[in-house]
């Protein structure tokens, strides 16, 4: 861990302890050592905004703006404990306390979304999982402890929907955590966060006074270090990495499958349970967690989807294209070929012109310099040939230093092409301090309209003809061969 890292843990811990013996000498001042730890990471945000550090500007202002109203309730609560020693209560107090979670939660979404984005079906199984594991908390613990409390639908309704949420991103964040290296440390200290944010909610419920509505000073601990955690996490200098990070899409295992299969059947389960032991069944987490499962399985759903048809068209390229050039295969070419030499023979093209062009010299090349530069030869060549091409047309390499074109046009077109070629590949290419040329030797093969032949011996004529012109040139200049 560098120096910055450990500054980050050391201050944090070292405040966590100070405010959590402060609670413990003087639990009047809960609050007060709350809002002091919430003050923590609003001053973190506030200075990285205006140093102009921060990863995603938009993202650090909401949740600036989420943890200025959280310090802003918590301040209410200690004023109100100090002068009338009950909790703040009316609209305002709500109000700061759900605008407050609701825009921290906007942020740490807004933040992860560049991070979400390359990894998209591990960021959703990680959520889904998260959904999951608030199920199990709630339908087990928090439910029954707010029904046992007397706590209103309205109420009920916003602990469950921040426990899912709150979980859904710590599943999140758990994934970027184990699949980038770089931003782990910070994206552990957020673990810490959420996961103390929902410990909070069991706490501070679990031990409410059910007359007073009071707990006790240490359910508030977990607040502490949530607060201060997050600080540490946004403080860390891992955290520019969480959205820089891109991981590889990819499919579902069959363990993984069976494992979502769970975490999918963990409500209806739940409401079997409760039916099997006369229990009310909870309407509210399944109405709310649905809500919030759907979309995402319909999303993963369109994520497989989506690379399946784009495997398919991987596999399709890789059967028809030439690796090394991007151009058509022997495969494709002949494909090609036959469906145009049908139409020749039907009269409904105006002909068939097959050019097979043979590197001069290319053997010398790979011997002398290596098949590395030998590659990057052949994929100049096949970038000055392909643009040859129209859309009824192939531009293919068969393999080695030979490479076919095959136009729907006219046989008149044949001299033109010829001599177009040749001046593309007239002059010479620079490959590192070597300069190759890219001259060819090139034989043409024709079909007339209504003219009936073969791909084969259509190549072969061509074939035929490149070699003639080869042999010429060995006869004038040995040396070119």
């Amino acid at each position: 861990m560098d120096k910055g890292g450990r500054r980050a843990h050391a201050s944090a811990l070292a405040l966590g302890v100070l405010l959590v013996a402060a609670c413990a000498v003087n639990p009047t001042l809960r609050y007060a050592s709350v809002t002091a730890a919430t003050l923590v990471p609003l001053v973190v945000l506030v200075v990285q905004l205006v140093r102009r550090t921060c990863t995603h500007r938009t993202a650090w202002l909401v949740m600036a703006l989420g943890v200025a109203l959280v310090a802003v309730h918590n301040a209410q609560n200690q004023v109100a404990i100090a002068t009338s020693g009950a909790l703040a209560s009316g609209v305002a107090a709500a109000a700061t306390l759900v605008l407050g979670y609701t825009a921290l939660l906007v942020g740490a979404v807004v933040a992860l979304v560049p991070r979400a984005a390359p990894d998209l079906g591990g960021m959703t199984d990680a959520a889904l999982i998260g959904l999951a594991a608030a199920s199990l908390l709630w339908g087990l613990l928090l439910g029954p402890a707010h029904v046992r409390l007397g706590a209103g639908p309205a109420r009920m309704a916003y602990e469950l929907v921040l426990v899912l949420l709150v979980s859904a991103i710590t599943g999140g964040v758990a994934r970027a955590a184990v699949s980038t290296p770089q931003a782990r440390a910070a994206c552990l200290l957020l673990v810490v966060s959420t996961v103390a944010v929902n410990v909070g909610a069991v706490t501070l419920t679990l031990s409410q006074d059910p007359a007073t509505g009071q707990t006790p000073w240490w359910a508030s601990v977990p607040c502490i270090v949530s607060l201060l955690a997050y600080a540490a996490a946004l403080a860390h200098p891992s955290v520019r990495a969480v959205g820089s990070v891109q991981s590889p899409q990819g499919g579902l295992t069959r363990a993984h499958l069976v494992f979502l299969g769970g975490a999918l059947a963990v409500n209806p389960l739940l409401a079997a349970a409760e039916v099997a032991f006369h229990a009310p069944v909870d309407a509210l987490l399944l109405a709310v967690s649905g809500l919030l499962v759907v979309p995402l399985v319909l999303l993963r759903i369109g994520l497989l989807s989506r690379w399946h048809v784009e495997a398919e068209r991987r596999l399709l390229a890789l059967a028809t294209r030439d690796e090394l050039t991007g151009l058509a295969n022997r495969r494709a070419l002949t494909r090609h070929l036959e469906a145009l030499l049908d139409r020749v023979a039907e009269a409904t093209s105006p002909g068939a012109v097959v050019a097979y062009l043979d590197l001069d010299g290319f053997k010398a090349v790979n011997d002398t310099f290596g098949h590395g530069v030998g590659d990057q030869l052949l994929r100049a060549v096949a970038e000055r040939v392909a643009p040859f091409g129209g859309p009824d047309d192939a531009v293919a390499r068969l393999g080695g230093d030979e490479f076919v074109l095959v136009l729907d046009a006219a046989p008149p077109r044949a001299p033109a092409l010829v001599a177009e070629l040749k001046d593309a590949l007239a002059y010479p290419v620079r490959i590192g301090d070597v300069v190759l040329s890219t001259r060819a030797s090139i034989g043409v093969a024709v079909v007339a309209p209504g003219e009936r032949a073969d791909a084969a011996t259509l190549l072969n004529r061509a074939d035929g003809q490149m070699y003639a012109v080869k042999r010429v040139r060995r006869e004038q200049a040995p040396a070119d061969a």
